[in-house]
């Protein structure tokens, strides 16, 4: 497998762009209070989150290079598939077998959605 045709560019892009939307997303504005985020910033929890994110985004771009994505299209198509075959169909556990309300799933499935929508058009591009 070649990886020289991923552009680790736009896959730390749409990392950024991954946190940015996480950070509106859970805002006050949108969905904070409803979101049952805790208060406290901690700064392990963001570096973990930051490794998280670019590992995602690295994956999306190896897909999307294997694949031969040279589309914004494309890219989003892809990463809705990985969302609804990875993402989502992973976090309905936490509503069919936890204690995770549907309304909670939806917001964090959401926000999963939007974000690898974005990131697969990015690393698209």
């Amino acid at each position: 497998m070649d990886t020289q045709h991923i552009d680790f560019l736009s896959v730390l892009i749409a990392a950024i762009v991954n946190m940015i939307i996480g950070f509106v997303w859970y805002s006050r504005f949108l969905f904070g209070k409803k979101s049952e985020r805790p208060n406290k910033f901690h700064k392990l929890a963001f570096f973990c989150n930051c490794v998280v994110i670019l590992v995602t985004a690295a994956v999306l771009g190896f897909f999307e290079a294997f694949l031969g994505v040279t589309t914004v299209s494309d890219g989003m198509f892809v990463g809705f598939l990985a969302w609804l075959g990875f993402v989502a169909t992973t976090q309905i556990y936490a509503v069919i077998w936890g204690k995770m309300s549907y309304k909670h799933f939806l917001i964090h499935s959401g926000c999963q959605l939007l974000s690898f929508l974005s990131m697969g058009g990015v690393i698209g591009a």
